[in-house]
């Protein structure tokens, strides 16, 4: 590998023998060295490839700042998840998770503890993704001995949707404050404490993801099903008090009118809760 540019003693853009570039990683790996030498492969901890200009160029002046420790172990988190997820990370996470990381580990040592509001939903939501937000706050726990809390894990896990899904950041935590928003207002509708975990639950939170990214879009559902509205609304009138509330908070904080098949579907998955966990 032959050194194009110094980033910094532990970072290089070098070329490999087929002339491609790459941003080569390890500790002193530039110490005493100049543009055009040859790096010792045996010195080198981590090569990124990051397939577009554009992240190539943010990496490169992004990794100018950051300790070549935070981002070793960043990349050991995103490996980790990696391996363990369907589906190909965009590369912009090697930028936003570990300038994430960074930060918190910053935090912690000035002892600053931060909040995520959106916690319970991010893990009800994204199970799976929760889990390599769950790995990540282990993985740094054994790497540098400081515990974050359950809130970090779920800031990891906005990163790791983000790179599955390639969402952009307002429009996750656009859809995730609406679906916590929404689902507070059936819990406070009910009687018993819900479990996230149950099938009821979950098809609740995916039908307000789908719901939230139609009124994100502007998109309206025909109503083609009046009657069937009326027999439930008479059928469930607790489910429709709270699916009033519900339709009250969506007009005051989106100005989006919900639709009569919109509010039935609401009516029968309140209905199915309030059967489950009980109706106040």
């Amino acid at each position: 590998m032959k050194i194009v540019k110094i980033l910094n003693n532990n970072a290089v853009i070098c070329t490999d023998e087929t002339g491609e570039e790459h941003i080569a990683m390890g500790r002193g790996i530039a110490f005493g060295k100049k543009t055009g030498a040859e790096i010792d492969d045996a010195g080198i901890e981590k090569v990124f490839v990051l397939q577009s200009e554009e992240k190539r160029n943010m990496f490169q002046e992004f990794i100018k700042d950051i300790p070549a420790d935070d981002i070793l172990l960043s990349q050991k988190i995103i490996s980790h998840a990696q391996k363990n997820s369907s589906k190909p990370f965009d590369d912009s996470i090697y930028i936003t998770l570990t300038d994430h990381l960074n930060a918190a580990l910053s935090r912690a040592k000035s002892g600053i503890a931060v909040t995520n509001p959106l916690t319970s939903a991010i893990k009800s939501f994204y199970p799976k993704e929760f889990s390599f937000g769950l790995d990540a706050i282990e993985i740094i726990k054994k790497e540098t001995g400081i515990a974050l809390s359950i809130d970090e894990a779920a800031f990891f896990t906005m990163h790791f949707v983000t790179a599955e899904l390639g969402e952009s950041t307002l429009e996750f935590n656009t859809v995730l404050t609406f679906v916590q928003d929404i689902g507070d207002i059936v819990k406070e509708n009910l009687v018993n404490k819900v479990d996230e975990t149950v099938t009821s639950w979950q098809r609740f939170l995916t039908h307000l993801s789908f719901f939230a990214q139609r009124i994100m879009t502007g998109k309206k559902q025909s109503d083609k099903e009046a009657l069937l509205f009326d027999s439930v609304k008479s059928a469930y009138p607790n489910a429709y008090a709270c699916v009033e509330k519900i339709v009250a908070h969506i007009k005051e904080k989106y100005a989006y009118d919900v639709g009569i098949d919109e509010k039935t579907y609401l009516m029968i998955h309140v209905n199915r809760l309030q059967l489950e966990f009980g109706a106040k």
